[in-house]
């Protein structure tokens, strides 16, 4: 009878024991899940926070050179008569540079090349 107590008792034990190993798994599951959600909301916002930068400096770039009412050329002509335009306004490469988007060296080239034509007409 003894023995048949003693080994309820650690049954139960035991039983106790494994209902509260649940309950604490069931609680730190809980608390994970919400710290995914947690993290996920904090990773949405970050890449909307990061789109609305790019957009906004797309559309800031955008808005200055419709301001300057100068478009970005596209071929190599073009490139060379807006150079050659605003040249003869009295910018300079640099200048020229930042409003065509291109690089100051190609700009600089391009410079020269007007200058050419204009020392071989001339």
């Amino acid at each position: 009878m003894a023995m048949e107590s003693l080994y309820l008792c650690l049954t139960g034990a035991i039983a106790l024991f494994a209902l509260l190993l649940g309950f604490w798994q069931l609680r730190v599951s809980a608390m994970l899940r919400r710290e995914l959600d947690t993290l996920r909301q904090e990773l949405l916002a970050s890449q909307t926070r990061s789109e609305q930068k790019a957009s906004f400096s797309k559309s800031l770039d955008q808005v200055e050179h419709e301001q300057k009412g100068i478009t970005p050329p596209r071929s190599h002509s073009e490139k060379y008569r807006y150079v050659a335009s605003l040249a003869a306004q009295g910018f300079d490469a640099q200048g020229i540079a930042v409003a065509l988007q291109m690089a100051p060296v190609e700009v600089e080239q391009l410079l020269k090349l007007s200058q050419l034509k204009h020392q071989t007409e001339g």
